[in-house]
């Protein structure tokens, strides 16, 4: 059966104007860009579906990229793996960036945070966003990859621009490729440097022990090794920024948070769920299938509004409101089923270290607004600017 669906354009600059769920006609609509999921049982039974696979291949080609090197990883990378592979190239990652490694870390990242702030004037208006938000991800990166930590902008950088393909804007071809060039040339002198000088117990040894064990090939280490850097500081980096700007300005949650640091985690995950940076997670049908009584024919493009799910009122009671105490409070920011963020506990730890660093020295912070701009490109939530008066 196939029904006639209602218009609707994920990637519109007004498109947050709904509020949230299903529409009127249901929670399957259609637009210019492909059919758009928007409510919270729809999106996770579509991100759960293994008939969905991801478009990041698609996206690439569309923009151009259609051969070559970056076409080559992409292709053969751990977003596009299926079955048993995924499950071989997924599960040493996994476990590497499993709970004991996140939490582990929590110490280092205390000490890369107090680093940072170092800089920051206690006593005026300060650049969060440049001078911490953007930095901290790809310092914790160096950190976990065994890269020098004198190597974090280049690694910032390379993943703000390799990224700039979600930004779904053609003209950024040339960029892209530049990008990419870059950081394969990166890793591969930083895979040499480590074979040279003896691996040690960081990430990117790690991928090359699998590798020198037989359980990786030497173009599924690199694509590995690419794939986490490429993903390691833009999302993360935009998300905290979004985390800090919500709680600064909700100052009854703020000063709770002051009063009882147990609650930043809770604090976090609802931001994630107001807030999410990955707004649209894009699909494609790789048969015909049935979806809430419409035929979604093989091919098409399926983009889930992350946003949207997050607020949907058939699963969130008061879904626009910051509940702090939310009980079950599972949103969709990284996903669900095997193609969640790999990367989602060590995101939540920096972000929870950010917040408990502010909460500890600066209780009184608050967002300068005049110094602030949070806007939305492809879908996704992003932070152009974050000015935050210390007030010490």
């Amino acid at each position: 059966m196939t029904t006639t669906l209602p218009r609707f354009e994920p990637f519109s600059p007004d498109v947050l104007t709904h509020p949230g769920g299903a529409l009127a006609e249901g929670p399957l609509a259609l637009g210019s860009a492909g059919y758009t999921v928007l409510s919270f049982e729809l999106a996770t039974a579509v991100l759960r579906d293994k008939r969905f696979q991801n478009a990041a291949l698609k996206l690439m080609e569309d923009f151009g990229i259609t051969d070559g090197p970056v076409h080559d990883f992409r292709s053969h990378s751990l977003l596009m793996a299926d079955g048993p592979r995924h499950l071989r190239l997924r599960t040493p990652l996994a476990r590497f960036m499993g709970p004991a490694t996140v939490e582990n870390i929590r110490g280092a990242l205390r000490e890369i945070i107090q680093n940072l702030a170092a800089g920051l004037d206690p006593f005026a208006p300060v650049d969060f966003h440049g001078d911490i938000d953007r930095r901290l991800p790809a310092r914790v990166y160096c950190y976990l990859a065994g890269a020098p930590a004198e190597d974090a902008p280049k690694v910032a950088s390379l993943s703000e621009r390799t990224l700039s393909l979600l930004n779904r804007d053609p003209s950024l071809t040339p960029v892209i490729l530049d990008a990419y060039e870059e950081l394969f040339a990166y890793l591969e002198a930083l895979v040499a440097r480590k074979r040279a000088q003896g691996l040690g117990d960081d990430m990117l040894s790690f991928l090359i022990a699998q590798r020198d064990a037989g359980k990786l090939s030497e173009d599924e280490l690199f694509n590995e090794a690419t794939a986490m850097l490429e993903a390691s500081s833009v999302n993360t980096t935009h998300q905290t920024g979004l985390v800090v700007w919500t709680l600064l300005r909700n100052r009854e949650i703020w000063q709770r948070l002051v009063e009882d640091p147990a609650l930043i985690p809770a604090a976090i995950v609802e931001v994630l769920r107001l807030y999410p940076r990955p707004g649209v997670i894009s699909r494609i049908a790789a048969e015909d299938i049935e979806l809430n009584g419409t035929v979604i024919p093989a091919g098409s493009d399926v983009h889930v509004a992350v946003w949207s799910a997050n607020r949907d009122p058939a699963r969130f009671e008061n879904p626009t409101e910051f509940v702090l105490e939310r009980e079950h409070n599972q949103p969709l920011t990284f996903s669900t089923g095997s193609h969640n963020c790999l990367g989602q506990g060590l995101a939540r730890v920096e972000m929870e270290e950010v917040v408990s660093y502010l909460v500890r020295h600066f209780p009184n912070a608050v967002v300068v607004e005049d110094g602030t701009e949070i806007g939305q490109a492809g879908g996704r939530w992003l932070v152009k600017s974050l000015t935050v008066d210390l007030k010490a």
